[in-house]
C-alpha cells in the first residue's frame, strides 16, 4: 500500500470528505476550558434528562384532562397572587405529609362540601403550590397529588366509594363509643350490686389489648451509665473521652415541636444547598469572565502599559543618542573642530561644590601664616 493512501481522507456515501481515523490520534485533543467544566457527552445527557422530565409533568398534567374544568375566576387567582413564599412552602408540606393520601385529606375539604366550594379549594391550592410560582423542592410533586386526588374527587363513583368507606369508618368510631359508654354503665351497676341481662357479655375482654411499648429513650442507658463506662468516683485520670447525651430534646418533644423542627431542619438544608449552588455558579461564572479577561489580554493585550512606556522611552533615548552622533561627525566636512559656544567656553572649568568642609579646608590652607597655628586669648 503506498505512503500517499495513509494520510488519504475517507469519504463517505455522499462523497464528503471525513478525516481518517489515524488523523484524528494524531491529532492534538481540544483542551476543556477549566478543571470542572463538564465533558460535551455530560452536557448533552443532562439535556436530554431536562427534556424528558419536561415532556414527563406534561403527560402526568395533561392525563385524564376531560375531568378538569376551566380556568379560575380573577378573584381566586388575585387570592393566590397575594400569598407569600411561607403559605406556598406550608401548603406543600401538608399536601405531601398527608397520611394515607386520602383525596379529600390532600385537597384539604370534607365530604359534605359542595361542588362549588371544591372547586374553589381546588383552585387556590393549584396556584399557591405550582410549580412555576412556588420554589418549593416538592412543588411539582404535590401539584401533580393534588390533581390526582381532585381527579378522583370529580368522579362520581371513586368519590361514591370514598364516602362509603368514610361513612363506615364513622358509623364503627360511633359504635365504639356506644360499646365504651354501655360497658362504663355496666361496670357502675356491678359496684352498686345490680346486675342485668348481658353485663357479663359487656364486661367480657372481647379486644386483645396491646402491650404498651416504651422509647428507646427510656429503656436504653445513657453512655456514662453503661457497663463499663467511666466510674462515678474516679481517682486517677481516663483514658478514654467522655461520651455525651447529645441531643436530648426527644425526651420533652412533643409531636407537634417534632413536625415543626423537621421543617425547620428541612429548610435550614434547602437554603444552604441552594446557597452553595448559588456560590459555584457565581464561582463559575467569575472563572469564565476571567479567562475571557485573560484570553482577550493575551490577544489583544500582550504587553502591559509599563512595559510599552519603557520601550517608548527606550526607543527614543536611542534615537536621541543617535542624532546627537551624527550632529557629532564633524570629521571629513572640517579640517578643525567647529567652535561651539555652549561647549568650548565650559572647557577646563572646575565644578566648584560649595561643602562646609571643603570651604575650611581652602580657606586655612590659604590665609594660614605657618605650618602651626597661633592661639590668641
Amino acid at each position: 500500500m503506498p505512503p500517499d493512501a495513509e494520510h488519504k481522507q475517507e469519504t463517505d456515501d455522499n462523497n464528503v470528505a471525513v478525516p481518517s481515523s489515524r488523523d484524528d490520534a494524531s491529532a492534538p485533543r481540544r483542551r476543556v476550558i477549566g478543571p470542572e467544566m463538564p465533558s460535551a457527552e455530560l452536557l448533552a445527557a443532562a439535556a436530554k434528562l431536562t427534556e424528558a422530565q419536561a415532556e414527563l409533568r406534561e403527560a402526568e398534567l395533561e392525563e385524564d384532562t376531560e375531568l378538569f374544568i376551566g380556568p379560575a375566576p380573577p378573584a381566586v387567582v388575585a387570592e393566590a397572587a397575594s400569598a407569600n413564599e411561607a403559605e406556598r412552602f406550608e401548603e406543600v408540606t401538608r399536601i405531601m405529609d398527608t397520611v394515607g393520601d386520602s383525596p379529600y385529606d390532600v385537597v384539604g375539604v370534607n365530604r359534605n362540601m359542595s361542588a362549588d366550594n371544591l372547586k374553589k379549594r381546588y383552585w387556590k391550592l393549584s396556584l399557591l403550590v405550582h410549580p412555576d410560582k412556588c420554589s418549593h423542592p416538592q412543588a411539582h410533586q404535590a401539584f401533580v397529588k393534588l390533581n390526582k386526588a381532585f381527579k378522583d374527587l370529580q368522579d362520581p363513583e371513586k368519590r361514591k366509594l370514598l364516602d362509603d368507606e368514610i361513612k363506615r369508618k364513622e358509623e364503627q368510631e360511633e359504635l365504639k363509643i356506644e360499646l365504651r359508654a354501655m360497658r362504663e354503665a355496666a361496670q357502675w351497676r356491678r359496684m352498686q350490686g345490680i346486675s342485668m341481662e348481658g353485663d357479663d357479655e359487656l364486661l367480657a375482654e372481647t379486644e386483645v389489648k396491646v402491650a404498651p411499648t416504651r422509647d428507646e429513650w427510656m429503656t436504653t442507658l445513657p453512655p456514662e451509665k453503661k457497663p463499663g463506662g467511666m466510674p462515678t468516683q474516679s481517682r486517677s485520670f481516663s483514658k478514654n473521652a467522655k461520651e455525651g447525651r447529645g441531643d436530648t430534646s426527644v425526651w420533652t418533644d412533643n409531636p407537634l415541636d417534632r413536625a415543626q423542627k423537621a421543617k425547620m431542619n428541612y429548610l435550614e438544608a434547602y437554603n444552604e444547598a441552594a446557597a452553595l449552588a448559588s456560590n459555584e455558579e457565581e464561582k463559575q461564572r467569575g472563572s469564565a469572565d476571567a479567562d475571557l479577561v485573560d484570553k482577550y489580554n493575551k490577544v489583544k493585550r500582550s504587553k502591559s502599559l509599563v512595559q510599552k512606556h519603557q520601550e517608548d522611552s527606550s526607543s527614543r533615548s536611542k534615537k536621541k543618542s543617535k542624532q546627537k552622533q551624527e550632529k557629532e561627525e564633524w570629521v571629513g566636512q572640517h579640517p578643525w573642530k567647529p567652535w561651539d559656544r555652549e561647549k568650548d567656553l565650559e572647557a577646563g572649568r572646575k565644578s566648584i561644590k560649595l561643602e562646609s568642609d571643603n570651604m575650611a579646608q581652602g580657606l586655612s590652607s590659604r590665609f594660614s601664616s605657618g605650618n602651626f597655628q597661633r592661639n590668641f586669648l
